[in-house]
């Protein structure tokens, strides 16, 4: 099996409204060296682009990536470094896909940039493509062996520090730049090779929940199993059984926590199950299948813990997996909860939150393909205006407003700048993305904490720069 390295640097942390402006990749083996392909050349890439028009940095994230600014303005498009990014990774296809933090983060920047520059956002999980997120997997070691990672403690917390460039330090992996997307991957290479060398008992049991087919494999191998503490500030593992399913997403696992008493809960009606699913205490807990769950089975438990009574533990677990009517009251309440959501969900506005309403029809997907396999800007036009999903318009017709505005009338394109002016000056304090007046409002606030030159020098670079946007999107709307 290879696995794909990666990580983004964006411009805040907004998955959907900001943007990569810096991604890099690296296609390694089961040994964790960089695959060569056929030329000698190593299989990595190492990308940046220049700001899509309309999106204003986060002040404070440039001062975590420290980017060159020259670069978020005369650089490659977005569009472009997109389709390098995705023609790599079909490429490398199929892999475990790996980040640091990645699955609730970097996972939904990819998907969202794929889908925004017409691509399937699909890319990681179809097609025999596995994914797995480091983060998941260190807080999952800690419990279980202290001595195969070492974690600083913060001395003024006196808590575990679980950044990777604190990681990295700790365990004298090569990181040269934090931030750096490029520097980021080799040290998460660094940190999975030495959990894997010395633990790959643990390392296997982790990637079996890489994907829905291969959990559901592990979920038939135990009669109970050992959920993963999810958070720093988790110590534990819990002793869980599987319950049943989600009828209407199978991907969707119901656990019962075993370190309850089924006897108290198992005459619950469906309402009642439902607080145990969203209560604090969580007696069921609710996993996505598709989200990589760290779950450990009993016989890997066995290996390493002489002290929790397995006998115990499996006795319980039948006597649970057999009471018939609480299991059926249990897959009624996860269809009520379900749909109770989607009843309390508003439709989007906005396209870049449109992603998950729905997939392309078959016809689209192969307009899709079209548009951007060799098609020339007129008939990326031509394309544009017969797609049958409005997402799919708005998203050709922004793609074309990029990378072919003389494809576009004159009036076309003055509607698309002033859309985007609204867009950077709105006044509107819940909007999901940056403005330039929270923009301002950021610079000021980091200027009350800047002590050190280079960062007040950067500062005041991220300031004119910002200046230098609001002129140029002034101009959109005169």
């Amino acid at each position: 099996m290879n696995y794909v390295f990666y990580d983004f640097e964006t411009t805040g942390i907004n998955q959907r409204f900001d943007q990569p402006i810096q991604i890099s990749a690296m296609l390694v083996d089961e040994k964790f060296n960089i695959v060569e392909g056929k030329d000698g050349k190593k299989e990595q890439i190492n990308e940046r682009c220049k700001l899509r028009d309309g999106v204003i940095p986060h002040p404070k994230a440039l001062m975590v990536t420290r980017v060159d600014l020259d670069k978020l303005v005369n650089c490659q498009s977005f569009y472009e470094m997109m389709k390098k990014v995705r023609d790599k990774f079909k490429k490398w296809s199929p892999a475990t896909f790996i980040g640091y933090n990645s699955i609730f983060f970097d996972e939904e920047v990819l998907r969202n940039s794929l889908f925004q520059s017409l691509y399937n956002p699909y890319l990681t999980n179809t097609n025999s493509n596995t994914r797995a997120d480091l983060y998941k997997i260190m807080i999952a070691l800690m419990p279980l062996k202290n001595d195969i990672v070492k974690v600083p403690i913060n001395p003024e917390t006196n808590k575990p520090i679980y950044k990777l460039a604190a990681l990295a330090k700790e365990n004298n992996i090569t990181h040269e730049q934090a931030h750096d997307a490029e520097s980021d991957v080799y040290a998460t290479i660094g940190l999975a090779k030495q959990i894997q060398n010395n633990f790959p008992s643990f390392w296997d049991a982790c990637l079996q929940s890489r994907g829905p087919k291969f959990l559901m494999e592990y979920l038939k191998t135990d009669n109970y199993f050992f959920n993963a503490p999810s958070y720093p500030s988790s110590k534990n593992y819990n002793p869980i059984t599987l319950l049943t399913s989600n009828p209407n997403n199978i991907k969707e696992l119901a656990f019962f926590d075993m370190d309850y008493d089924i006897e108290k809960y198992i005459d619950f009606r469906t309402s009642k199950i439902i607080s145990t699913i969203s209560g604090k205490d969580k007696i069921i807990k609710v996993h996505k299948a598709n989200k990589c769950p760290v779950i450990l089975s009993a016989s890997f438990m066995k290996t390493i813990d002489k002290n929790t009574n397995f006998e115990e533990l499996q006795t319980k677990s039948e006597k649970i997996k057999s009471s018939d009517n609480f299991i059926e009251n249990v897959k009624q309440a996860l269809v009520d909860r379900s749909e109770e959501y989607m009843i309390n969900q508003s439709a989007p506005e906005h396209v870049e939150d449109q992603m998950y309403l729905g997939f392309a029809t078959r016809e689209d997907q192969n307009m899709m393909d079209a548009f951007n396999n060799g098609a020339t800007g007129d008939e990326k036009y031509k394309i544009s205006s017969q797609f049958s999903d409005t997402r799919l318009k708005e998203i050709s017709q922004r793609i074309i407003y990029s990378e072919y505005p003389d494809k576009l009338s004159d009036s076309n394109k003055e509607e698309r700048k002033r859309l985007i002016a609204e867009k950077v000056f709105s006044q509107e304090d819940k909007v999901s993305w940056c403005t330039i007046e929270k923009a301002k409002d950021e610079i000021e606030s980091i200027k009350k904490y800047a002590n050190d030159i280079n960062d007040k020098e950067y500062i005041l670079e991220i300031e004119n720069f910002i200046k230098s946007e609001e002129v140029k999107y002034k101009s959109y709307s005169s």
